[in-house]
């Protein structure tokens, strides 16, 4: 199990601030990016596929390098963008903003918990109310019998909010196969607790999904020696846990 914490969302009821930009001053993600102003969306594209090309593990850069290029790649796209039209990006990430609320909402009022991860290179630029909008949404830890396929509602209608989810820990809750196979868009997860579950053999069609997992517990559930077995010889380098015991999962 990871550590996990509310988030701070601040009081939603204040009126957003404005912006402030230094002059002459680079964003460290238009750095990391080689750009130069004016900035504009095809340049930021065009500088990320050209670094790209050597950052990416398969060209033989490393996963960290690779990914701190994408993340300044977001990051640029949405200052640019918040320059361009400030009410219409602050439009689209709303939606974005209230689909994660409604899913932290949904967990915490029912005695889960979330972790936040906070997104500071845009908050120079576009303030800490703007920037507090595009946190991402990368733990959720909710346990407990009374969790079940029915909770998930939150999780299913927001599903485009699920890309950064990391960490899902759905331990000793009545999810079945199904409601985990209702769960769609977690490109990210990267760990996944379902010990003392009644998940199945057919929960394994949803995990086989979640291509970046690198961690999973199935111990307790009705998962058997041959739905094991399928696993292992699919995903080779997924570390599976199997035990009863407590187990501690760290970030």
């Amino acid at each position: 199990m990871w550590r996990s914490q509310r988030p701070k969302c601040g009081d939603h009821g204040n009126t957003m601030t404005g912006f402030k930009v230094e002059p002459f001053q680079r964003p460290e993600f238009m750095v990391r990016l080689g750009l130069r102003p004016p900035y504009s969306p095809s340049d930021i594209k065009q500088a990320y596929r050209q670094k790209a090309k050597t950052a990416h593990p398969d060209a033989g850069g490393s996963a960290a390098e690779y990914t701190a290029l994408h993340d300044a790649y977001e990051q640029a796209l949405d200052f640019a963008k918040f320059h361009a039209g400030r009410s219409r990006w602050i439009g689209e990430e709303m939606e974005l903003y209230i689909a994660r609320l409604a899913i932290v909402t949904a967990v915490e009022s029912r005695g889960g918990y979330v972790t936040m991860q906070r997104i500071e290179g845009l908050r120079p630029w576009v303030g800490e109310d703007f920037g507090q909008i595009k946190d991402k949404l990368i733990a959720i830890q909710w346990r407990g019998k009374e969790v079940n396929d029915e909770s998930l509602a939150s999780l299913i209608e927001n599903q485009q909010v699920l890309s950064d989810l990391q960490h899902l820990d759905l331990a000793h809750s009545s999810v079945t196969s199904d409601g985990l196979l209702q769960l769609h868009g977690m490109t990210g997860l990267t760990a996944l607790d379902l010990h003392d579950t009644p998940i199945d053999n057919r929960g394994l069609e949803a995990i086989k999904q979640f291509d970046r997992l690198e961690w999973l517990h199935i111990g307790g559930t009705k998962i058997n020696w041959r739905g094991r077995m399928k696993l292992k010889l699919a995903r080779p380098q997924l570390h599976v846990a199997t035990g009863t015991s407590k187990h501690k999962h760290r970030r």
